[in-house]
Protein backbone atom coordinates (compact mmCIF):
# COMPACT_ATOMS: atom_id res chain seq x y z
CA UNK A 1 0.00 0.00 0.00
CA UNK A 2 1.10 3.14 -0.92
CA UNK A 3 0.45 6.53 0.83
CA UNK A 4 1.38 10.36 0.25
CA UNK A 5 1.43 12.32 3.83
CA UNK A 6 1.62 16.52 2.91
CA UNK A 7 2.80 17.62 5.92
CA UNK A 8 2.33 21.57 5.67
CA UNK A 9 4.76 24.25 6.52
CA UNK A 10 2.79 25.42 9.43
CA UNK A 11 3.87 21.98 11.65
CA UNK A 12 7.41 23.23 11.78
CA UNK A 13 7.42 22.97 15.21
CA UNK A 14 6.42 19.66 15.43
CA UNK A 15 7.60 17.87 12.49
CA UNK A 16 10.71 16.16 13.87
CA UNK A 17 7.72 14.03 16.28
CA UNK A 18 5.63 13.74 13.45
CA UNK A 19 8.16 11.82 11.04
CA UNK A 20 9.72 10.03 13.97
CA UNK A 21 5.95 8.67 14.90
CA UNK A 22 5.62 7.56 11.22
CA UNK A 23 9.14 5.97 11.59
CA UNK A 24 8.26 4.28 14.39
CA UNK A 25 4.72 3.40 13.43
CA UNK A 26 6.31 2.21 10.03
CA UNK A 27 8.80 -0.17 11.51
CA UNK A 28 6.54 -1.88 14.26
CA UNK A 29 4.43 -2.44 11.19
CA UNK A 30 6.61 -3.15 8.46
CA UNK A 31 5.54 -6.42 7.38
CA UNK A 32 2.30 -4.55 6.22
CA UNK A 33 4.41 -3.80 3.02
CA UNK A 34 3.26 -0.12 3.37
CA UNK A 35 5.25 3.15 1.61
CA UNK A 36 4.98 6.30 3.16
CA UNK A 37 5.94 9.19 1.37
CA UNK A 38 6.28 12.50 2.64
CA UNK A 39 6.21 15.33 0.20
CA UNK A 40 7.19 18.50 2.13
CA UNK A 41 4.98 21.98 2.06
CA UNK A 42 6.36 25.35 1.57
CA UNK A 43 5.89 27.28 4.62
CA UNK A 44 7.71 29.91 5.65
CA UNK A 45 10.02 29.53 2.86
CA UNK A 46 7.39 29.84 0.20
CA UNK A 47 6.36 33.03 1.57
CA UNK A 48 9.48 34.09 1.41
CA UNK A 49 9.96 33.68 -2.58
CA UNK A 50 5.94 34.91 -2.79
CA UNK A 51 7.19 38.42 -1.24
CA UNK A 52 10.20 38.42 -3.12
CA UNK A 53 8.24 37.55 -6.25
CA UNK A 54 5.88 40.46 -5.56
CA UNK A 55 8.32 43.13 -4.49
CA UNK A 56 10.64 42.47 -7.66
CA UNK A 57 7.90 41.05 -10.36
CA UNK A 58 8.81 37.67 -11.13
CA UNK A 59 7.38 35.91 -13.44
CA UNK A 60 5.29 33.17 -12.81
CA UNK A 61 7.00 30.52 -14.14
CA UNK A 62 10.40 31.72 -11.78
CA UNK A 63 8.30 31.62 -8.73
CA UNK A 64 7.00 28.10 -9.53
CA UNK A 65 10.27 26.38 -9.43
CA UNK A 66 11.54 28.90 -6.90
CA UNK A 67 8.30 27.93 -4.46
CA UNK A 68 9.50 24.08 -5.42
CA UNK A 69 12.61 24.58 -4.56
CA UNK A 70 11.13 26.08 -1.14
CA UNK A 71 9.54 22.44 -0.73
CA UNK A 72 12.95 21.22 -1.13
CA UNK A 73 14.57 23.22 1.59
CA UNK A 74 11.58 22.12 3.84
CA UNK A 75 12.09 18.31 3.22
CA UNK A 76 15.87 18.87 4.37
CA UNK A 77 14.80 20.51 7.29
CA UNK A 78 12.86 17.25 7.77
CA UNK A 79 15.62 14.99 7.21
CA UNK A 80 17.98 16.76 8.93
CA UNK A 81 15.76 16.54 12.43
CA UNK A 82 15.49 12.56 11.66
CA UNK A 83 16.63 9.55 10.52
CA UNK A 84 14.57 9.71 7.24
CA UNK A 85 15.68 9.15 4.09
CA UNK A 86 14.88 11.82 0.97
CA UNK A 87 13.92 10.45 -2.34
CA UNK A 88 14.21 12.01 -5.86
CA UNK A 89 11.99 9.70 -7.43
CA UNK A 90 8.64 7.75 -7.16
CA UNK A 91 9.53 5.01 -9.27
CA UNK A 92 11.47 2.82 -6.82
CA UNK A 93 9.95 4.10 -3.95
CA UNK A 94 10.60 1.95 -0.42
CA UNK A 95 8.60 0.19 1.91
CA UNK A 96 8.74 2.18 5.13
CA UNK A 97 8.80 6.71 5.43
CA UNK A 98 10.54 8.42 2.57
CA UNK A 99 10.60 12.32 1.93
CA UNK A 100 10.35 13.68 -1.17
CA UNK A 101 12.71 16.61 -2.55
CA UNK A 102 10.38 17.09 -5.71
CA UNK A 103 12.45 19.59 -7.72
CA UNK A 104 14.03 16.54 -9.92
CA UNK A 105 10.82 15.04 -10.53
CA UNK A 106 8.58 18.02 -11.01
CA UNK A 107 11.02 19.77 -13.16
CA UNK A 108 11.46 16.58 -15.53
CA UNK A 109 7.71 15.94 -15.54
CA UNK A 110 6.59 19.70 -15.32
CA UNK A 111 2.72 18.72 -15.73
CA UNK A 112 1.97 21.14 -13.34
CA UNK A 113 0.18 24.72 -13.90
CA UNK A 114 2.40 27.57 -12.88
CA UNK A 115 0.49 29.31 -10.62
CA UNK A 116 0.24 30.16 -6.96
CA UNK A 117 -3.01 28.52 -7.20
CA UNK A 118 -0.75 24.96 -7.40
CA UNK A 119 0.76 24.89 -4.45
CA UNK A 120 2.32 21.57 -2.15
CA UNK A 121 -1.29 20.34 -1.84
CA UNK A 122 -1.35 19.82 -5.57
CA UNK A 123 1.78 18.70 -5.74
CA UNK A 124 1.29 15.76 -3.31
CA UNK A 125 -1.99 14.92 -4.93
CA UNK A 126 -0.36 14.45 -8.31
CA UNK A 127 1.96 12.50 -6.60
CA UNK A 128 -0.60 10.57 -4.87
CA UNK A 129 -1.91 9.67 -8.59
CA UNK A 130 1.24 8.65 -9.82
CA UNK A 131 1.38 6.30 -6.71
CA UNK A 132 -2.54 5.69 -6.83
CA UNK A 133 -1.26 6.44 -3.02
CA UNK A 134 -4.14 7.20 -0.14
CA UNK A 135 -3.28 10.60 0.06
CA UNK A 136 -3.39 12.47 3.66
CA UNK A 137 -2.79 15.82 4.30
CA UNK A 138 -1.77 17.10 7.91
CA UNK A 139 -2.11 20.96 8.79
CA UNK A 140 -2.29 22.83 11.81
CA UNK A 141 -6.48 22.90 11.77
CA UNK A 142 -8.48 20.21 12.35
CA UNK A 143 -9.53 20.25 8.73
CA UNK A 144 -12.41 22.43 6.82
CA UNK A 145 -13.96 24.96 9.09
CA UNK A 146 -17.03 26.57 8.25
CA UNK A 147 -17.22 29.12 11.18
CA UNK A 148 -16.11 27.17 14.29
CA UNK A 149 -17.71 24.06 12.86
CA UNK A 150 -15.64 21.02 11.57
CA UNK A 151 -17.25 19.96 8.12
CA UNK A 152 -16.44 15.81 8.63
CA UNK A 153 -16.91 15.05 4.57
CA UNK A 154 -17.48 16.99 1.77
CA UNK A 155 -17.23 16.93 -2.13
CA UNK A 156 -14.69 18.56 -4.38
CA UNK A 157 -17.29 20.48 -5.95
CA UNK A 158 -18.92 21.31 -2.52
CA UNK A 159 -15.24 22.56 -1.42
CA UNK A 160 -14.72 24.61 -4.50
CA UNK A 161 -17.72 26.76 -4.15
CA UNK A 162 -16.68 27.83 -0.25
CA UNK A 163 -13.65 29.96 -1.38
CA UNK A 164 -10.76 29.91 0.55
CA UNK A 165 -10.07 26.93 2.97
CA UNK A 166 -7.37 25.52 4.47
CA UNK A 167 -6.18 23.85 0.85
CA UNK A 168 -5.09 25.07 -2.01
CA UNK A 169 -7.50 26.98 -4.66
CA UNK A 170 -6.41 24.07 -7.33
CA UNK A 171 -6.73 20.63 -5.20
CA UNK A 172 -10.48 20.49 -4.99
CA UNK A 173 -10.32 20.67 -8.99
CA UNK A 174 -7.25 18.59 -9.21
CA UNK A 175 -8.78 15.45 -7.32
CA UNK A 176 -12.31 15.98 -8.70
CA UNK A 177 -10.53 15.22 -12.19
CA UNK A 178 -9.18 12.28 -11.23
CA UNK A 179 -11.53 10.86 -8.94
CA UNK A 180 -9.50 10.18 -5.80
CA UNK A 181 -10.26 11.47 -2.05
CA UNK A 182 -7.80 13.26 0.37
CA UNK A 183 -8.22 13.19 4.44
CA UNK A 184 -7.38 16.56 6.36
CA UNK A 185 -6.03 15.79 9.37
CA UNK A 186 -4.29 18.29 12.93
CA UNK A 187 -1.40 17.50 12.11
CA UNK A 188 -0.34 18.21 15.76
CA UNK A 189 -2.30 14.65 16.62
CA UNK A 190 0.45 12.30 15.02
CA UNK A 191 -1.97 9.53 15.97
CA UNK A 192 -4.25 11.29 13.03
CA UNK A 193 -2.30 11.23 10.60
CA UNK A 194 -1.32 7.34 11.42
CA UNK A 195 -5.27 6.44 11.59
CA UNK A 196 -5.43 8.56 8.22
CA UNK A 197 -2.88 6.92 6.93
CA UNK A 198 -4.48 3.37 8.17
CA UNK A 199 -7.71 4.42 6.13
CA UNK A 200 -9.34 4.72 9.66
CA UNK A 201 -12.07 7.16 10.73
CA UNK A 202 -10.57 9.97 12.35
CA UNK A 203 -11.34 13.68 13.39
CA UNK A 204 -10.60 15.75 10.23
CA UNK A 205 -12.14 16.10 6.89
CA UNK A 206 -12.76 13.76 4.53
CA UNK A 207 -12.88 15.31 0.76
CA UNK A 208 -14.33 12.95 -1.68
CA UNK A 209 -13.60 13.67 -4.80
CA UNK A 210 -16.01 11.50 -7.12
CA UNK A 211 -19.05 13.32 -6.36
Amino acid sequence: MNVVVKLGGSLISSVPNIVNELLRYSEIFKNRDTAILIVPGGGMFADKVRSVSEKYDISDGAAHWMAILAMEQYGYYMIDKTDVKGIESIHDLLFGVSILLPYRLLKETDELAHSWNVTSDTIAAWVADKLNARLVKATDVDGVLMGDVLIQEISATDLLEMGITCVDKELPKFIRAKNMDCMVVNGHYPTRIISAVEGETVIGTFIKGNI
